[in-house]
């Protein structure tokens, strides 16, 4: 996997900021939003080849951009490795109270006996389609891609497919 998550995530967050239906000044200042607790359980994947769960913690916080929002994440895998991030999320409707979302998060990497990433600043980016729930509640399958971005020449990329449940606060 390469960066086309991110460079997805940078595309669209642009064209929300710049051509979105909230208004320039509404997307460029921080507004209220709706926070969220969510935890997301996936199966990791690195080179093609499984490497145990991973539980992901996120807490979408009670602000916005426009459609972005920011987020702090947190995983640790089953081998013990362990990812804290903070970035944006973008959160887009669709048809019968589904959603899509893209986020990107920079962030740290320790690794314990898990993948050699080539850095321990780390990369994540992912792309979900869900359902949200009329009390505030969502689920959904999240597919994230981790990867330095070149900042080493050792660069294998880590994968995770989950589901995820966000509540809100």
């Amino acid at each position: 996997m390469d960066g086309s998550l991110a460079l997805l995530f940078a595309l669209v967050a642009t064209a929300e900021l710049g051509f979105g239906s909230c208004g320039a000044e509404t997307c460029r200042s921080i507004q209220p939003g709706q926070g969220r607790n969510a935890v997301q359980y996936g199966e990791v994947l690195f080179q093609r080849e499984r490497q145990g769960g991973e539980i992901y913690l996120q807490r979408q916080l009670p602000a916005r951009y426009g459609a972005l929002e920011p987020v702090l994440g947190l995983s640790v895998s089953a081998n013990g490795d362990a990812w804290l991030g903070a970035g944006l999320q973008w959160t887009g409707a669709l048809p019968h109270q589904s959603f899509v979302q893209l986020s990107l998060l920079p962030g740290l990497y320790a690794q314990t006996d898990g993948a050699e990433l080539g850095h321990m600043i780390e990369f994540r980016s992912s792309a979900g389609v869900g359902y949200a729930f009329d009390n505030g509640a969502r689920v959904s399958l999240q597919f994230d891609h981790r990867s330095n971005g070149g900042l080493s020449n050792d660069n294998p990329g880590l994968e995770t497919f989950g589901i995820r449940l966000a509540l809100p606060m």
